[in-house]
């Protein structure tokens, strides 16, 4: 094969490799890829074969108690002080 024939041939399939490498640009395609990135687990079907796990209550009534105990008396500070400022000085507030 002459040099000359092997060069166009090289670069006949150079431009057919980039041309079919190439996607068109699709904006709706670059929007649903970024907000599925925002997603916190990966979108996909749930396996059948597994049972799904059952809720443990224990730790949510200890996890909710524990955050009532500490916003009941801060939201109560925050609302009541007034009320406590008319029972220690009176009605001259």
């Amino acid at each position: 094969m002459s040099p000359i024939a092997a060069q166009a041939a090289f670069r006949a399939a150079a431009r057919a490799s980039q041309s079919a490498g190439r996607r068109n640009f699709s904006v709706l395609n670059s929007m649903r890829g970024f907000a599925r990135s925002f997603e916190s687990h990966p979108f996909e079907r749930l396996p059948a074969a597994t049972r799904s796990q059952s809720a443990d209550w224990g730790r949510q009534v200890k996890r909710v108690g524990s955050q009532t105990a500490i916003f009941l008396p801060f939201f109560a500070a925050i609302l009541g002080w007034p009320y406590a400022a008319r029972l220690a000085v009176g009605d001259h507030v």
